[in-house]
């Protein structure tokens, strides 16, 4: 199994996008679409481990993913502390082939092996929370996970 581990904020959304006065959520939908395309592309499972998963804004967050057919899971709440709550998620699941982390920041407790594993979002705007997911990432989870196999493939 491959897994996308998902941060919210700095990758479902932008500094633009949350400056747009006229937006009517916290998360924009040209994001989602990308992270879907990297999800049918190679077959991944998302596994959300924002702080969102656990606040009462979550409800709109999941609302957005299953509409765009995006299943998930979630990482247990441990202290708060991402990389170990990531560890404790990859420990209980053991067939996994690789993963991704998608997020915006570094955490104090991302070791050597997660870190080996992030995708950290663009934030050369200096604004705060970055560009959010770009098309350059999902090209780089395509390349690390390579595409899984079609009927058309097949037929080739």
């Amino acid at each position: 199994m491959k897994v996308i581990f998902l941060d919210v904020d700095g990758v479902l959304n932008s500094d633009d996008f949350i400056m747009n006065k006229n937006r009517k959520s916290d998360i924009d939908e040209e994001n989602v679409k990308l992270l879907k395309r990297a999800v049918i592309e190679t077959g991944a499972k998302v596994v959300v481990d924002s702080s969102f998963r656990y606040k009462r804004g979550f409800a709109e967050v999941q609302e957005i993913l299953l509409r765009n057919g995006i299943t998930f899971e979630k990482t247990p709440f441990l202290e708060n502390k991402r990389g170990k709550e990531i560890k404790q998620w990859l420990s209980e699941h053991k067939d996994i082939e690789d993963y991704v982390l998608l997020d915006d920041e570094i955490f104090k407790d991302f070791d050597e092996e997660i870190l080996s594993h992030l995708i950290k979002m663009d934030d050369t705007n200096t604004r705060g929370i970055g560009k959010g997911l770009q098309l350059k990432d999902v090209e780089e989870i395509i390349k690390r996970f390579g595409r899984i196999k079609t009927k058309e493939d097949d037929e080739r």
